[in-house]
């Protein structure tokens, strides 16, 4: 300490009011620069100090975006027009909800609320900005809680359809490769040699070369390879291409995030376990004899035309003995063999009129095949599964309307 002030006493004063002055200087100018506008929202600024902090956020939950800048903007901008049209309605979040949205928030993560402040804090992340973030969600839930339930309606085929088996598609796991290009004006001509090169790719080498040469994507080091991943993870469009890609294709382009994107599907693997001993099948069937005659080949084409659903099919019996229309239910390994090759080819409420025996027609009509397990969902939390599906669809559709009539201006 003493030594630097020899050395400073030794400086002219007039060179030491200079640095002192510059560096004062250098050091507004950066704080100007953190708080400047990066983009204004219809009367609300985002600055600079807003997004570099959701940057902060986004990677301490681990969210993936090839531009996280992009990504902060465009969750703040949505945050920005919901405070607005919050505000405009008149819905407020109290302080007491801030806390206990916090508090929720934290323990997602099985933090208390200090504890996950406190976590932020140790990533760059202030109070303040989680607060906002917290209060943002509020004002928005209460919104689309107020708003959208009563145009939402679930009937009980919309239950039944979602039970079925039929919905249960399982897990399908892609194994791609990627390439990212940038967008930039200036990069487009050396952007498009490089797309000429890409679609000429045949094999996973060529595509390896190319995204360790030209790639924006962390992943060029590896040659563009991305682990296993599950398809429905993946954004609808590009989930879409790469499900109806063969092995070895190359999908692209596609604007994604700022970026030209190429995907290549190198392996694709499907999971669909399930036990036919956990299938629980409801069906009814009708016996109708005279199979050949013009009177039952009438019948069956009207069974075939008008009957819709399984409580439809028993007026066609109502001539026939009692014991002709009759209701089943039991797992797969349980139904006779016959009809439950015939029920095989159904989707709920379509009707089989093959099977002939005895010159007697077994119409068989299946009224549900559903999943049994220790996690099946009831019909209640079903029909609550599907009604926050559609009032979530409903809600997204209503944020992008308020984002396209908002006035935005980018600094």
């Amino acid at each position: 300490m003493i030594r630097r002030l020899i050395l400073l006493n030794l400086v002219p004063l007039g060179i030491v009011l200079t640095l002192v002055l510059t560096t004062l200087g250098m050091h507004q100018a950066a704080a100007q620069g953190l708080f400047a506008p990066a983009r204004k929202v219809n009367d609300r600024v985002i600055s600079n100090y807003d997004v570099d902090q959701r940057i902060r956020f986004l990677q301490l939950l681990n969210v993936q975006a090839t531009d996280m800048r992009r990504e902060a903007l465009e969750r703040l901008t949505e945050e920005a027009v919901q405070r607005d049209h919050a505000r405009r309605r008149g819905i407020r979040a109290e302080p007491d909800d801030i806390t206990d949205g916090m508090a929720e928030f934290a323990r997602r993560a099985d933090l208390s609320t200090d504890e996950f402040i406190r976590v932020l804090g140790e990533n760059g992340v202030d109070r303040e900005s989680f607060v906002s973030f917290v209060e943002a969600g509020i004002l928005w839930r209460r919104i689309v809680q107020r708003d959208f339930p009563a145009l939402v309606e679930v009937t009980d085929s919309d239950v039944n359809r979602a039970r079925d088996v039929a919905t249960i598609t399982g897990r399908e796991r892609l194994l791609i490769s990627e390439i990212f290009l940038p967008t930039d004006p200036e990069f487009a001509e050396v952007v498009g040699q490089i797309i000429e090169l890409i679609e000429q790719v045949r094999t996973v080498d060529e595509f390896a070369r190319l995204a360790r040469e030209f790639s924006l994507a962390g992943s060029r080091e590896q040659g563009g390879r991305v682990d296993w991943i599950g398809a429905e993870d993946l954004p609808g469009e590009i989930s879409e291409l790469l499900r109806g890609a063969r092995q070895g294709q190359v999908v692209g382009p596609l604007e994604l995030g700022g970026a030209i994107a190429y995907f290549m599907l190198r392996a694709r693997e499907s999971s669909r376990e399930i036990p036919p001993d956990r299938v629980r099948v409801r069906y009814t069937s009708l016996l109708i004899p005279a199979a050949s005659s013009p009177e039952t080949q009438a019948r069956l084409e009207r069974i075939r035309t008008e009957v819709r659903h399984c409580e439809g099919l028993g007026r066609f019996g109502a001539d026939l003995p009692e014991e002709a229309l009759r209701e089943h239910e039991g797992f797969v390994p349980e139904i006779p063999a016959a009809d439950a090759m015939q029920l095989a080819r159904l989707d709920r409420n379509e009707i089989s009129t093959d099977l002939v025996q005895n010159n007697t027609v077994r119409v068989l009509m299946l009224c549900s095949r559903e999943l049994q397990t220790d996690t099946t969902p009831s019909r209640s939390q079903s029909r609550n599964a599907l009604f926050d599906r559609r009032v979530g669809a409903m809600a997204d559709v209503r944020l992008q309307e308020l984002i396209a009539d908002a006035e935005i201006r980018d600094f």
